[in-house]
């Protein structure tokens, strides 16, 4: 089948449509208005004028942060990626039986859906038509999106550009149908408990009665397996981690020195979350040209980059609770280092 060839619309009520020329097997929506580089200067000047610094994980994920990212996957001490495909392999034919009415898969971060081939494929065998709607920042949904109508005869790609909050709000205007709504790798966990509940109880309000929500959470377990993840001995995760510097340095006239800067990398227990930081080794000065501003850091004092919260089923079930979701079955791998919790309206 021929995918080459893309017509680009104008859309309501996104701004841009893609569709290849073998029909609507393969649309893309995307929104043409970029902020996005307002939005991280805003943040950027915001997170570091604040009386504990920080900058939103968000925005490691630019080009070089999203391949250092799928480095990281790749490492040996690095266990939910490789973990969590696992369990999608072992039980994705149960996952699909227990959604029996579902026709419709929304993928929130999908990137370039190979996490989600287990369920897909699945889903292909199951049902005569199926239809998946990517969420994603990157335009990589494109390429993936070709791809999988080569893979799968059967199915229909609507890609949505957006971050997932605003896409998620548009998906009833594609679908008409019961969904399963994925949330992987464990996303989850860069969350706030405060935002957990309010990502949670946003979800119940898009869920009808014959629609679930498949959520990754990393679960609780030794200190060492926690932080070795965070620490590899490649230095890929410092290198990710000063790479938010680095893109504050190229697209916003920084001029961070990264070697006075030192990854930093813990389980804190009371919080059950690791944190990641920059740690600044001197009294410095550093200017960030396109803000025009000058922010001053003290020995040790750090840039909070990152939490990524750990969960216990109990953990689990009380924000489930407190959404007024039901969990209606959640599986694991053999070590219990992950699970995959599939949950509907209580």
């Amino acid at each position: 089948m021929l995918l080459n060839s893309v017509l680009i619309e104008k859309a309501k009520p996104l701004d841009i449509t893609l569709k290849t020329s073998d029909g609507n097997r393969l649309t893309i929506l995307g929104d043409s208005s970029n902020h996005s580089l307002d939005n991280f200067a805003q943040d950027v000047l915001a997170g570091l004028k604040a009386e504990k610094k920080s900058l939103s994980p968000k925005y490691f994920y630019d080009q070089t942060g999203s391949e250092l990212f799928v480095q990281i996957t790749q490492t040996e001490e690095y266990y939910p990626t490789r973990t969590e495909k696992s369990i999608l392999d072992d039980y994705s034919a149960q996952i699909v039986d227990k959604c029996d009415k579902v026709n419709w898969l929304v993928e929130l971060g999908s990137g370039s859906s190979e996490k989600t081939d287990s369920l897909l494929c699945e889903f292909h065998k199951k049902r005569k038509t199926f239809n998946y709607i990517p969420i994603d920042v990157s335009d990589i949904i494109i390429d993936s999106g070709k791809k999988l109508l080569e893979k799968y005869d059967r199915l229909s790609v609507t890609g949505i550009l957006s971050d997932y909050e605003r896409g998620l709000s548009l998906v009833s205007k594609v679908e008409n149908g019961a969904k399963l709504i994925l949330f992987l790798g464990s996303s989850i966990g860069n969350f706030e408990p405060v935002e957990i509940d309010a990502f949670l109880s946003m979800i119940r309000q898009t869920l009808g009665d014959a629609d679930f929500i498949l959520i990754g959470f990393d679960l609780v377990k030794d200190r060492e397996v926690l932080q070795a993840a965070y620490n590899d001995a490649q230095g890929i995760t410092e290198a990710f981690n000063y790479n938010i510097l680095k893109r504050i340095n190229r697209e916003l006239d920084g001029n961070f020195d990264i070697g006075k800067f030192e990854h930093k990398a813990f389980f804190n227990e009371k919080h059950s979350r690791i944190e990641m930081h920059l740690v600044s080794k001197e009294n410095q000065t550093v200017t960030i040209g396109a803000l025009n501003t000058k922010i001053s850091f003290k020995y040790k004092e750090t840039i909070h980059t990152e939490n990524s919260h750990k969960f216990t089923p109990e953990m689990i079930r009380a924000y489930a609770d407190k959404a007024e979701l039901e969990v209606v079955e959640t599986w694991t791998d053999p070590q219990d280092y992950f699970a995959l919790c599939l949950l509907r309206r209580a």
